[in-house]
């Protein structure tokens, strides 16, 4: 049996993204075969590409969106704090017009 601790590391180790599941060869796609599945991969096959051809920015753009997510989260947050029965999520003010964001 795993302690807990282990198996935190474990989750923690777990590799979620793999580019290489997502990337193609270029022969695949030049070779005038059916390309429904490169399509339907979509920004997954973009995002795969661009961490195997420019890790670093590929790395800045990850991070970047992910803490303009979590600060829009959070401004909802306190949005829902403060208006409590009368926040509506995503307006600006909530239902009261106030001048909150």
């Amino acid at each position: 049996q795993m302690t807990l601790s282990e198996k935190v590391d474990q989750f923690l180790d777990t590799q979620f993204f793999d580019p290489e599941v997502y990337a193609t060869s270029n022969d695949a796609s030049n070779d005038g075969a059916d390309n429904s599945a490169q399509t339907k991969k979509g920004l997954m096959f973009w995002f795969a590409n661009l961490v195997q051809n420019d890790y670093e920015l590929a790395e800045t753009l990850y991070a970047g969106t992910f803490l303009a997510i979590m600060v829009i989260i959070s401004q909802e947050l306190v949005r829902w704090s403060l208006y409590g029965d009368n926040y509506v999520p995503f307006t600006p003010g909530g239902r009261s017009g106030g001048g909150l964001w």
